[in-house]
């Protein structure tokens, strides 16, 4: 009877043994296994955003994220004193990649524009970036790095190289930029009530102090943006119902372009410095500014404010280009700081919608009155309504048909839109719409109560609930 316990409680220490290995080896594979699939997740969105990976996600830097092109770096110029080729924070970054453009010639063909790309996002953490956003700007820092569009079917640019640096801050990166270059309207600035309407001003602030091109990170890039002003987009028109033509030529006799007198020592020295070779194509004039259509309806129907617009020709904010210190850009910023201290004394400010206060309504308003102004322009002249969509040029600023920065939308609102893949395409926005707030049923009756019976005009646009 001993022997035969014995016997069986051997036979359960090894059953229970062989039962602890079996477990052990089950839960080291299933970890294992985990493990292959975290590395293999991991390998898996490297290889679908690298560039994206390398340079935000896993890069480092205080306001943002950069990529300055090393063929710039590379280049034998000498640096004013305090500017460093290692740059820290966005605006040392943006500091070289201002210099660097000057002083090597690096501009958008036919331009005096710098191949310079900013955008803005929130956060540089993955987790707060959707896929759409995510293959938008991996998009636009391949074409930084002088690689053509990716998008299938898009207009492929042919010549040589064109790096271009980039630029991406984020709110703090924002906020040190307004507070150091534009100190005479921080007050505003701050006292806006919604983020939306801080980056509408930076991106027309930070395109004032160093030049470039600023884009909405939903956007996806259809030609390189060193060929978007081409010879045909900047032959004379002629409004032939305000008896008039109008072509390419400098307003430079009107206004100046250099820094205010309140800009300080260290830039204006870096301005000075690298204007030298600054009009690369030699005394003949060259577009100060590239501007899109995002509304081109006729001015003597109601759709267009049926349909939410301020103007039956607006222009958009999504995307836009301009030369440092470029007029337009002093008085939009200007304009939003009269605004918003004028709503300030009457208590209003929390009650106007974005897109009138800091958005393309009153963009389009400032460049509307600055073309009245030097050119006497008639604003709707611009239309693309009865000419197929051609580009436009009044003074220095290249006015682009609907389809150059709103493409693929042809409804009864973007007549004359054409495809991504039409030469005039520049880029497509993808209208993520993250700056737009919670459903508010006012304002959707407001909008059909518009569209459908053409009333309620005054009623608001939409709501000022956003993140």
């Amino acid at each position: 009877m001993f022997i035969y316990l014995q016997s069986t409680s051997r036979t359960w220490k090894l059953k229970s043994q062989n039962l602890i290995r079996l477990t052990a080896t089950s839960l080291a594979f299933i970890l294992w296994l985990q493990l292959w699939k975290t590395w293999g997740d991991h390998e898996l969105r490297r290889s679908q955003h690298p560039r994206l990976r390398q340079t935000i996600f896993e890069g480092s830097g205080i306001g943002g994220r950069w990529h300055i092109p090393v063929k710039w770096l590379n280049e034998s110029v000498e640096l004013p004193k305090d500017l460093t080729r290692s740059p820290n924070t966005t605006l040392e970054a943006a500091l070289l990649a201002f210099y660097l453009a000057r002083s090597q010639s690096r501009y958008i063909a036919n331009s005096s524009i710098p191949l310079i790309l900013h955008q803005s996002w929130y956060s540089m953490t993955e987790v707060n970036w959707s896929p759409l956003l995510k293959d938008s700007v991996e998009s636009w820092l391949s074409v930084c790095a002088g690689e053509p569009p990716m998008v299938k079917g898009a207009a492929q640019w042919k010549g040589d190289d064109a790096d271009m640096a980039y630029i991406i801050w984020d709110d703090d990166g924002m906020d040190s930029f307004m507070k150091e270059y534009e100190s005479e309207i921080w007050e505003s600035y701050i006292s806006l009530p919604i983020i939306v309407e801080r980056a509408d001003v930076f991106r027309v602030a930070v395109l004032r102090w160093f030049g470039g091109v600023y884009s909405d990170i939903d956007t996806i890039p259809l030609r390189h943006p060193v060929s978007w002003v081409e010879p045909l987009d900047i032959e004379p028109w002629e409004d032939s119902a305000g008896n008039r033509t109008y072509s390419l030529s400098s307003a430079s006799d009107i206004e100046i372009y250099s820094p205010t007198s309140k800009g300080s020592d260290f830039y204006s020295t870096l301005y000075e410095r690298s204007s030298g070779t600054a009009l690369r194509f030699g005394n003949s004039p060259n577009v100060g500014a590239i501007v899109g259509i995002e509304a081109d309806i006729s001015p003597d129907s109601d759709m267009y404010w049926r349909s939410g617009y301020e103007y039956p020709l607006q222009i958009t904010q999504w995307s836009l280009a301009l030369a440092p210190h470029h007029p337009i850009s002093a008085r939009y910023i200007s304009s939003v700081d009269v605004d918003v201290k004028t709503l300030q004394r009457e208590n209003r400010l929390h009650d106007v919608y974005a897109v009138d206060l800091t958005g393309p309504v009153q963009f389009t308003k400032v460049i509307k009155e600055w073309l009245e102004l030097v050119a006497s322009l008639r604003w709707n002249a611009l239309t693309g309504l009865h000419d197929g969509g051609k580009s436009k040029t009044v003074t220095d600023v290249l006015i682009l048909p609907i389809t150059g920065f709103s493409p693929g939308r042809a409804t009864d609102i973007n007549v004359g839109s054409k495809p991504i893949t039409d030469q005039s395409a520049r880029l497509l926005h993808r209208f993520q719409g993250s700056w737009r707030g919670k459903l508010d049923l006012v304002t959707e009756y407001g909008k059909l109560c518009r569209k459908l019976f053409g009333k309620c005009r005054a009623w608001r646009k939409d709501s000022n609930k956003y993140y």
